[in-house]
């Protein structure tokens, strides 16, 4: 006969993440606990070109995520001429003042510059501060929003949990690159009158190059909103849409069950 040994049950897990130390660290970063002083999961911000950390680090604080620490990046490139303004990588020729394309290999080779710098933050988050890889989220805008699908998809550690990208995708040269595939989460939301991005056939195009990196067990959905450009969200409707991503995929730790004096774990040998 199988004999069976009921034990009481105990919750070890910590509620405070050890902070990210500035110092172990090249990518300047704003970092904040969470409000409910439980740092199950953390969200990284990527702003876009020409920004700095500051507006989205007070947008993380803003969100109140449950949960949920924040982490606000700032791009490592400071755009010459262009005092206090930060780029992931090069996007535009300081000559002609033209958008640099794919045939141009700055962009490419400043993407892979800030991947190495986003690999070293990511695996600081995970060994130094005890985050696990699929409690790791990203929000990027942008510029910021290629690094955030980038980092998921390129990436050293290859099980971060989910990006939200607002109007931003791949670049057309990494169609090639190769990786395991990715078996997360994404958001991709974007202005239908998106003047940067291009037609609507276009983003569907990039689309469809993220879904070709990704596994079939990828949650992934791409959602256009009605006569917005490529800016921020700003309407109901699109934030709507951001906090039902995070509320379904997020996890969340159930406390009232850890706090529970009569949970036993039956463990049979």
């Amino acid at each position: 006969m199988q004999s069976i040994n009921v034990q009481k049950a105990e919750f070890a897990q910590r509620n405070k993440a050890i902070p990210p130390e500035q110092k172990k660290i090249k990518l300047k970063f704003d970092y904040s606990p969470s409000q409910d002083g439980i740092d199950f999961n953390l969200l990284i911000f990527l702003h876009g070109l020409g920004d700095t950390k500051k507006p989205f680090f007070n947008l993380g604080k803003k969100l109140q995520l449950p949960q949920t620490a924040i982490l606000s990046v700032q791009a490592p490139e400071e755009i010459p001429y262009m005092d206090g303004c930060y780029q992931w990588f090069p996007s535009f020729n300081m000559l002609t003042g033209e958008l640099l394309t794919s045939r141009n290999p700055e962009r490419l080779q400043g993407l892979l510059r800030t991947r190495a710098l986003m690999n070293e933050l990511i695996e600081h988050l995970i060994n130094s501060c005890g985050f696990n890889p699929s409690n790791i989220f990203l929000f990027g805008f942008s510029q910021g929003a290629t690094v955030a699908l980038d980092t998921v998809m390129f990436g050293k550690v290859r099980n971060l949990g989910g990006v939200v990208s607002i109007s931003g995708y791949l670049l057309e040269e990494q169609s090639n690159e190769q990786k395991s595939k990715y078996a997360g989460y994404i958001l991709i939301t974007q202005g239908d009158k998106d003047s940067t991005i291009g037609s609507k056939s276009e983003a569907e195009k990039k689309f469809k190059e993220i879904k070709n990196q990704c596994s079939s067990s990828a949650e992934i959905s791409q959602v256009f909103i009605k006569n917005k450009d490529h800016v921020m969200p700003a309407s109901q409707e699109e934030w709507r849409i951001i906090h039902t991503f995070f509320g379904k995929n997020l996890p969340r730790r159930n406390i009232e069950l850890e706090n529970m004096s009569d949970v036993y774990l039956v463990n049979p040998h």
